[in-house]
């Protein structure tokens, strides 16, 4: 693994592998506010339980966060070491972001660079251990053309909006410089 790849890898990491305080307080905020209504119609709640049900809430949500973010980076971990069965030569590996107003989160897709030409490789779900991982390339120009990309505010990411198979298709990626350039230099074909 190369250098720029390690520096994507612990770039991503950071970024789907955070625990959400927000997306912690979200979802303790629901789940305890359900449990509250329905037991206030059976007419069975008290001051004791309500603390109770908000601290079980709360010990859920962040569980819950916890194993995605794990989950997130072994899958990554995965998607990459198919990657490389797959393709002779990877130049560059860049997974793909879903950014929304809760964090980051993992896409079963990324970006790939082999010998100056830029893919898009999509996973499939796996319905289990035992299915075997299977993907399909994308080669830039063809089914899959970015229309426009932009630096977020934070500058840990970059927004492509981008088609793919005549759909509108939005992800995110690290923000690198060396990655964006490498990118740019591949949708030209190596130019």
């Amino acid at each position: 693994m190369t250098k720029l790849q390690e520096e994507i890898f612990a770039q991503t990491k950071k970024l789907v592998g955070q625990v959400n305080l927000i997306r912690i307080f979200f979802y303790t905020l629901i789940s305890a506010l359900m449990i509250i209504i329905v037991l206030s119609i059976f007419g069975i709640l008290t001051v004791e339980l309500v603390f109770i049900i908000i601290g079980i809430s709360m010990l859920y949500s962040y569980l819950r966060d916890y194993s995605i973010t794990k989950y997130s980076a072994k899958q990554m971990e995965k998607y990459y070491n198919y990657s490389l069965e797959k393709y002779d030569d990877i130049d560059l590996y860049i997974p793909l972001l879903e950014k929304s107003y809760q964090g980051y989160f993992l896409k079963r897709s990324a970006l790939i660079i082999q010998d100056d030409i830029l893919y898009l490789e999509a996973f499939r779900q796996k319905r289990s251990s035992k299915q075997k991982q299977v993907s399909i390339s994308v080669k830039y120009g063809t089914k899959f053309i970015i229309d426009m990309q932009k630096i977020d505010k934070n500058n840990k990411s970059v927004t492509f909006d981008s088609t793919f198979s005549a759909e509108y298709y939005r992800f995110s990626i690290v923000y690198n410089k060396k990655a964006l350039e490498l990118i740019e230099k591949a949708k030209r074909g190596g130019l």
